[in-house]
């Protein structure tokens, strides 16, 4: 256990620089081809109109998915941490933090790691959570010694298999059950199939 010093100034931390262009280029590089291939099918078929509508919408989709991305951020006060998510905002009083839990995993099936960090209360459970692949390491050690409690660093990297066996009760529901996040992906890739399939089928084909 490791007592770091409170801090009183507010500080605003920001992910990573880099994810914006990262997601920039896997959207491009996963909605670009499919897109491509669909108009070249619907543009014989006379049913390029509606593959257009759909890029509209899908466009628009990822717009404003970037707005909300651009908002996501956390504010350190010493009385407070507050933060502004994708969907969600959560506002953690300091008097709430019993400990921090900073864990190093292996990022999926490589030898990467990366560090988790876990704003935990007196029952253990998680406040705040902290990704290695979206926060800088500055960013989590500012959190780490933003507050005057304990910090356990767990530098022995984990896997996922461990994560589950000992920090169940901390993980997002995907983590702790692998195969229904699996299972919703594989669901998504259908629906986006036969989404597809459809906008190509001839007027003629369409079921009325």
């Amino acid at each position: 256990m490791i007592q770091n010093p409170p801090s009183r100034t507010d500080r605003i931390l920001r992910p990573i620089a880099q994810l914006h262009g990262q997601t920039r280029l896997v959207t491009a590089a996963l909605l670009i081809p499919v897109f491509a291939a669909v108009f070249w099918f619907s543009i014989p078929r006379g049913t390029w109109p509606r593959v257009f509508v759909a890029l509209l919408v899908v466009t628009a989709i990822y717009a404003t998915a970037s707005f909300l991305l651009s908002r996501v951020s956390i504010r350190l006060a010493h009385d407070c941490v507050s933060e502004r998510g994708f969907f969600t905002s959560n506002r953690v009083a300091s008097k709430r933090i019993e400990s921090v839990l900073i864990i190093t995993a292996y990022r999926g099936q490589s030898l990467d790691t990366v560090r988790q960090l876990f704003l935990l209360d007196t029952n253990g459970e998680a406040l705040l959570r902290m990704r290695g692949q979206f926060w800088s390491s500055d960013s989590i050690e500012a959190m780490a010694s933003a507050f005057d409690v304990p910090v356990k660093r767990i530098e022995e990297p984990l896997t996922r298999a461990e994560l589950r066996r000992d920090y169940s009760p901390i993980l997002y529901w995907f983590e702790r059950w692998p195969w229904l996040g699996v299972a919703v992906a594989a669901g998504a890739m259908a629906a986006l199939s036969l989404l597809l399939i459809l906008l190509m089928s001839p007027e003629n084909l369409v079921v009325r």
